[in-house]
């Protein structure tokens, strides 16, 4: 999918939670988070916990579907992002910029997730340079880190990059499973998912630039993905700390986290790496828009 330079493809929530229109008119909603105000927490990582709102962009490169320890399988966390997008609505960019601007209030962040936002970096590096000249806001980006555009890294404060490891890979036995359709061959998400040269481009430049700093988010369910993580990414890159390195249970259900919870916990405390709650799951059950 790609975007023209004055539209961003966005998912249903589009901008999220809000509660005015782009012209400042309150909405007749609430937002998803019950609450009468604008903003949410963001859920993951270093900055889990810090007021932000966040825009929602459509359409993924990767597609991915993890196998439970129970044999179940766990569709990307936002599908309707990603897999199927019926809901998909294309915003001008100074529509988008208004509207974050009539909700941002007292909030200072401003969190870009997917889908996979580097699938529409034009649109991205022109809502960004219009936010900074007008209110300079801190700016994340939420990223499979199989995508580098320049001019979109340059913008960006801070870099979730989330690396699939290979039980995200949305195999025929997957999708048979869940009776997903995906348009490209399963093995091409195998191919794609993991980019060390694009990852080790954005460490680069967080190390480069001053005041802006890095992730590395992965998703986990046993102790042989600890592994996986240290000999096919981190053994490859440069320039990361532990403290860098975010381990969070795979699941998008707290049932589901259940199942997965204790193996990143423990492996976090072993190597000195970071164990990532999933606070949208805990707090709001990890429905869409908040």
């Amino acid at each position: 999918m790609e975007a023209k330079s004055n539209y961003i493809f966005f998912a249903p929530e589009a901008v999220f939670p809000i509660i005015k229109d782009e012209n400042g008119k309150a909405l007749n909603n609430k937002p998803a988070t019950g609450f009468p105000v604008a903003g949410t927490l963001q859920g993951e990582g270093k900055m889990a916990g810090i007021p932000v709102l966040f825009i929602r962009t459509a359409g993924c490169n990767l597609r991915c579907m993890w196998s439970l320890p129970n044999g179940e399988v766990s569709l990307c966390d936002t599908p309707y992002a990603s897999f199927n997008t019926p809901g998909e609505k294309r915003v001008a960019v100074e529509t988008v910029k208004n509207t974050i601007l009539q909700n941002i209030g007292m909030l200072n962040h401003l969190v870009i997730s997917g889908g996979e936002p580097f699938i529409q970096p034009g649109s991205l590096v022109e809502l960004i340079s219009m936010l900074k000249t007008e209110k300079n806001l801190h700016i994340s980006i939420e990223t499979n880190g199989t995508l580098f555009d320049q001019k979109l890294v340059e913008a960006v404060d801070f870099f979730s990059i989330s690396p699939k490891l290979k039980n995200s890979v949305p195999t025929k036995e997957k999708l048979d499973k869940t009776k997903t359709v995906i348009p490209f061959k399963p093995d091409q998400a195998e191919k794609t998912r993991r980019n060390i040269r694009v990852i080790q481009s954005i460490i680069d430049h967080c190390n480069a630039t001053k005041e802006k700093d890095f992730q590395l988010k992965f998703v986990v369910q046993n102790h042989s993905e600890i592994e996986e993580i240290e000999n096919d990414f981190l053994n490859c890159l440069n320039g990361w700390k532990p403290d860098d390195v975010v381990l969070m249970p795979l699941g998008s259900t707290p049932d589901e986290l259940l199942q997965t919870r204790m193996v990143a916990v423990e492996a976090a405390i072993e190597r000195g790496w970071r164990y990532s709650p999933r606070l949208q799951i805990n707090y709001f059950g990890g429905k869409a828009g908040v």
